[in-house]
C-alpha cells in the first residue's frame, strides 16, 4: 500500500488561517511546521498531526527548529510514495528547501495576503537579499535556491494547484492546473459580539512610501478615523516594536495583538476596520461582509497585474474594501 503524506508550512500569523483550513482536507499523514503555534491552534488541529522541528513545544533557538524540520522533511520525502507540499511561497528558507527539494512531490501554493493578486516580484535579484536568505538557510543546515519571477515561485517551479479566496482574480492564473477557493473558515465566528467601533491596523508604511509621505498619510488617516466616531482600538503590526497611538485610542492587549487581525475582529465585535494597505482588509471583508473596511493609502502603492500598470486600490476595490483617497502629497 502506498504511503501518503502532506506537509504544511507557514510562518506568519496570517498563515495559520489557511493552514487550519488546508489541514482539514490534506490527505495521508499530516506533518506541519509553523514557528509560532498558539495553544488554541494546537487544540483545533488535534492530536493526529506530526509537528516538524518540534514546533508544538518550541525550545531553544528558532534556527534549531528549522534545522530539525529540514531533516524531517528529507526523511518524509525519501520514505513516502506520495507527498503533497503546501506553502505560501519559497522565499522563506524552510519553504524554499521543501519546494525546491529534488524529491518534492505535488506542490500547492496557498494565499499569502494579496501577493497572489498582482505581479509581486521575488526580491532575490538583489545581492543583499540573496546573501541574507542564503545565510539564514546555511545556519539551518540547508541549501537555498535563488529564484526569479513571481514571489510565489510559480514562474520557477511547476505547481499542482493553488488555494485562494478570490480564484478569479489571481495573477499568473495559467500557472495553476488546479485552483480551489479558501474560505478562511477559521476566522468566521457567527456568534461574535456586535459592540461597534473601529479597529485600526497599523503598518510600517515608511518602508514603502518613505518617511515624508508616511507622515502625511498617518495624519490624514488618524483624522479620518476620528471622523468615523465611536471607540477606536489600536493594533500595531507585529514588526513594529515601539508605537504610540493617539491618546483617545485604546491599545489592544498583548494577547489579542499577537493574533492575526482576521481573528481579532471576531473577538472585538467592531463594525469597521481601517488601515493603510494591509492585506488583512481584503481577508476581513471576505470573512465578514458586514464589517466595513477602509484602505487609506492603497492608491499610493503602484503595482502591475499580469504586466498591466495599476495600484493596490484596484485590488482592494475588487475585494470590496472602501478605498479612501486623500489630496496627494508631492513625492
Amino acid at each position: 500500500m502506498a504511503r501518503i503524506a502532506s506537509i504544511l508550512i507557514g510562518f506568519t500569523p496570517f498563515h495559520l488561517l489557511p493552514m487550519l483550513e488546508l489541514a482539514g482536507e490534506a490527505q495521508g499523514e499530516l506533518h506541519l511546521f509553523h514557528p509560532d503555534l498558539r495553544a488554541d491552534v494546537l487544540q483545533a488541529l488535534g492530536p493526529k498531526v506530526s509537528y516538524l522541528g518540534g514546533c508544538d513545544a518550541p525550545r531553544g533557538p528558532r534556527v534549531l527548529r528549522y534545522r530539525r524540520a529540514g531533516r524531517e522533511i528529507d526523511r518524509i520525502l525519501r520514505e513516502y510514495d506520495d507527498v503533497a507540499l503546501y506553502a505560501p511561497h519559497p522565499f522563506n528558507p524552510l519553504a524554499n528547501y521543501a519546494l525546491f527539494h529534488p524529491q518534492a512531490g505535488r506542490r500547492y501554493i496557498y494565499q499569502d495576503g494579496i501577493l497572489n493578486y498582482y505581479d509581486a516580484r521575488s526580491p532575490l535579484a538583489s545581492w543583499k537579499w540573496r546573501l541574507r536568505q542564503k545565510a539564514k538557510a546555511a545556519l539551518a543546515g540547508m541549501p537555498y535556491t535563488v529564484y526569479q519571477g513571481h514571489l510565489s515561485g510559480v514562474d520557477a517551479l511547476p505547481v499542482a494547484g493553488g488555494y485562494f479566496t478570490h480564484p478569479d482574480m489571481i495573477a499568473r492564473a495559467a500557472r495553476f492546473p488546479l485552483v480551489k477557493r479558501l474560505r478562511l473558515a477559521a476566522a468566521a465566528a457567527p456568534d461574535r459580539p456586535a459592540e461597534g467601533g473601529v479597529l485600526f491596523l497599523d503598518q510600517p508604511i515608511e518602508q514603502v512610501v518613505g518617511n515624508d509621505k508616511a507622515a502625511f498619510l498617518r495624519a490624514r488617516t488618524f483624522a479620518y478615523v476620528e471622523r468615523l466616531g465611536g471607540k477606536v482600538i489600536y493594533k500595531p503590526h507585529y514588526t513594529q516594536k515601539a508605537v504610540t497611538p493617539p491618546p483617545r485610542w485604546r491599545m489592544l492587549d498583548e494577547a489579542l495583538a499577537a493574533l492575526p487581525a482576521e481573528e481579532v475582529v471576531a473577538k472585538l465585535g467592531v463594525n469597521q476596520v481601517v488601515s493603510y494597505f494591509t492585506s488583512a482588509l481584503a481577508n476581513i471583508v471576505v470573512a465578514y461582509p458586514d464589517i466595513a473596511c477602509h484602505a487609506t493609502a492603497a492608491d499610493a502603492v503602484p503595482i502591475t497585474i499580469d504586466g498591466r500598470p495599476s495600484t493596490l486600490a484596484e485590488l482592494f476595490e475588487g475585494f470590496g474594501v472602501r478605498v479612501v483617497r486623500f489630496d496627494a502629497k508631492p513625492d
